[in-house]
């Protein structure tokens, strides 16, 4: 009883959501399936029984034409309603309840810290609840109004049947007991089987994504990958080939005592014996009620089989929706303070005091016992080898992630008192991995709609960075779209010309803190000294950290802090640094000659 409740807890909070935004939708089908229910039952049931006893009994024929001119009546005003519902009603509202529920569940993933996209389990769900949440809410609403209009079934034809003889009832209900536990049963392999083919089917189509997406087609072509992925692909469809043969046996079992053992035998078996008896020998039932009954009684078995499988349905929906609740029930770790203050506005220190850091489920730290202090105005680069752990200390100093251990405070205050909103707002970004989106150069360096009296920031902005000459070659200019995923008309950038235009949004914002996290790595050596040149001017007195592989780019700061293995082992200014003749100096004198050349 307690699964039970929790079962129609789940599917109601779901239903909740239809109702919320489209409450006509929720109305119409609930109605509609209680009139369709109640009409099927006279047209496929009470209909035979009344015309053979309108002849047994020598009924009028204008008795018959009159019910029969109500019934196709009835008939007709179902399939007129069906026809606007499925045509008309339905298409608007499910378009209107897909934008509902996204909007929020957009606002639900913008809260959500980096770290949960390092938790697979979490993502999962994530990825289920943006792609599935819409459709599992109308599977919901649909299964709520096939119970309606089950329910209508059942009891017309009990009242029906009851009128006649009760005694099928009993056989009847047996009958449906047992198809309710097969279907239980049948629901929890399926559903397992589910949990096994869910991560094998994404697997397969991460491949098959890979084979026919342009990012990939180079590398396809020129190397023997395809051979592995193909072996991957394979594999995978070999483990979903045993996963269905596991549980295939089982649900093919269970669905042979169903129909062979419980629907064959007891029903049309046992029972028709027991009508033929009250038919031939006791003379109890007219040859109508004989046809009423089996009918009747066939009737109602296939509708209480149906209704097990609408409850089974709902049993099934709530394991879906359980995800759901657990992804909406979530609560970001990364708060705001319990009385958020705005950030300050004027010139700010960022200060790092004893910084720990480990990513959850790692077992050991990727940065250990970091003290610094960032000055207002000051240039500072960082640098290290892959996996130093530089990209990690940005997030944290942007509070991407918090801090495992120690403080990071800007003039004094811990970051985690600032309203995020007002702190993220603090800091222009460009990252390494950068997006561009389906959107016009305008709105890629705005990051946002472009207002009335913006789209010159964008032109200055894209001067700054160098894409003045390629934009000259597009003829809606700042218009233009970029990709061809929406637009033929749109434009794909080279790896040089999109970095471009993302180096472009950090110019607009009137931000404190810049952070260019390798910026211009897909430029040439010379295009990278005149962007750097241009972003340095053009940041002014703005505090600036650099990521970069690239030294050339040091020698433009004030400061540098060479990382390893999660630690400052070197910091000073370039010419401090090259005297020390240490780790960072051997990392620039390996790249000398390229920048010399250049």
């Amino acid at each position: 009883m307690k699964n039970f409740i929790h079962i129609f807890k789940n599917n109601c909070f779901m239903l909740q959501y239809v109702l919320k935004y489209v409450p006509g939708l929720v109305v119409y089908n609930l109605l509609f399936n209680l009139f369709a229910g109640c009409t099927a039952v006279f047209t496929d049931v009470y209909i035979a029984k009344y015309i053979l006893d309108a002849f047994q009994y020598h009924k009028s024929i204008q008795e018959v034409a009159t019910f029969l001119l109500l019934l196709v009546g009835a008939n007709v005003l179902r399939s007129i309603l069906e026809a606007y519902y499925s045509e008309v009603f339905y298409p608007k509202r499910s378009e209107l309840l897909f934008e509902k529920m996204h909007s929020e569940l957009f606002q639900k993933a913008k809260d959500m810290e980096l770290a949960c996209y390092d938790n697979p389990a979490f993502y999962n769900d994530f990825v289920w609840a943006m792609s599935q949440a819409d459709g599992k809410a109308l599977d919901v609403m649909r299964n709520f109004g096939l119970f309606i209009s089950q329910s209508a079934k059942i009891f017309t034809v009990i009242a029906i049947i009851l009128s006649i003889d009760w005694f099928g009832i009993v056989i009847i209900a047996v009958s449906f007991v047992v198809s309710l536990l097969i279907q239980s049963y049948l629901n929890k392999n399926e559903y397992a089987l589910s949990l096994e083919q869910n991560p094998l089917q994404r697997k397969r189509d991460y491949i098959s994504r890979v084979m026919y997406l342009s990012d990939y087609a180079k590398e396809i072509r020129l190397s023997h990958v395809t051979d592995k992925l193909a072996e991957d692909f394979s594999r995978a469809n070999s483990e979903l080939l045993a996963a269905i043969r596991k549980y295939g046996r089982k649900m093919l079992g269970l669905q042979i005592v169903d129909f062979a053992g419980n629907q064959a035998i007891l029903m049309k078996g046992v029972y028709v014996l027991y009508l033929l008896f009250l038919v031939l020998v006791r003379r109890t039932v007219s040859y109508g009620g004989f046809v009423g009954l089996y009918q009747g009684s066939m009737s109602l078995n296939d509708n209480l089989y149906h209704m097990s499988n609408i409850l089974g349905g709902f049993q099934k929906l709530s394991l879906y929706v359980e995800k759901f609740r657990v992804f909406l029930s979530y609560e970001p770790k990364l708060k705001d303070g319990t009385e958020p203050i705005p950030a300050p506005a004027e010139e700010v220190t960022l200060r790092l005091d004893n910084v720990t850091f480990q990513y959850e489920g790692t077992d050991k730290p990727t940065l250990h016992d970091i003290s610094l202090t960032i000055h207002p105005g000051e240039k500072v680069a960082l640098v290290g080898y892959n996996g130093a752990g530089k990209s990690t200390l940005v997030k944290l100093l942007m509070r991407l992630y918090d801090v495992s251990s120690g403080s990071i405070t800007m003039n004094g205050t811990d970051i985690r008192q600032f309203s995020k909103k007002d702190y993220y707002n603090c800091f222009g970004v460009v990252f390494q991995d950068f997006k561009l989106f389906a959107a016009t150069i305008a709105e890629n360096v705005m990051m946002d709609r472009v207002g009335p009296g913006e789209e010159q920031q964008v032109r200055e902005a894209l001067e700054k960075s160098d894409f003045t000459e390629r934009l000259a070659q597009l003829p809606q200019g700042i218009s233009t779209m970029l990709t061809r995923e929406f637009d033929k008309k749109g434009v794909n950038l080279s790896g040089g010309e999109a970095q471009k235009v993302a180096i472009a949004r950090i110019f607009p914002k009137n931000s404190r803190i810049v952070i260019l996290d390798e910026p211009s790595s897909a430029l040439d050596p010379i295009t990278e000294y005149y962007v750097n040149q241009s972003m340095l001017k053009a940041a002014g007195d703005k505090t600036i950290l650099y990521i970069s592989h690239r030294l050339s780019t040091t020698k433009m700061a004030d400061r540098i802090i060479m990382l390893e293995n999660g630690r400052i082992i070197e910091e000073g200014s370039h010419e401090q640094l090259m005297a020390l003749d240490g780790k960072y100096a051997e990392m620039f004198h390996m790249q000398a000659k390229k920048y010399q050349e250049a």
